[in-house]
């Protein structure tokens, strides 16, 4: 059973540190994602494939330092700010 207290970021700590593991251990991204697809609701999909594979693929950017979806929302943000400069849009935040 999961911990219902559980933080977001005490889950992601524990997916990095898995990566960690996996990495120490010669556990290739292929053994990861065919493990991950066991828990799927199809796990003998081309879409259950797909969905592991960018996890890991994601979890490993994110953990080697790269923001993708911070990178993506100041880009969308920058675009709109361009197209209608009166929304006073903030690609970055404080």
């Amino acid at each position: 059973m999961k911990n219902p207290f559980e933080t977001q970021q005490t889950r992601a700590r524990k997916e990095f540190k898995a990566l960690g593991r996996a990495q120490k251990h010669d556990i290739s991204e292929a053994e990861l994602v065919q493990e991950m697809v066991k828990d799927m609701a199809k796990p003998d999909s081309a879409e259950a494939i797909m969905q592991a594979a960018s996890a890991v693929m994601y979890m490993s950017a994110v953990k080697g330092g790269q923001t993708p979806i911070t990178d993506a929302v100041n880009r969308c943000l920058a675009k709109k700010r361009k197209e209608n400069p009166s929304t006073g849009l903030d690609p970055n935040p404080a």
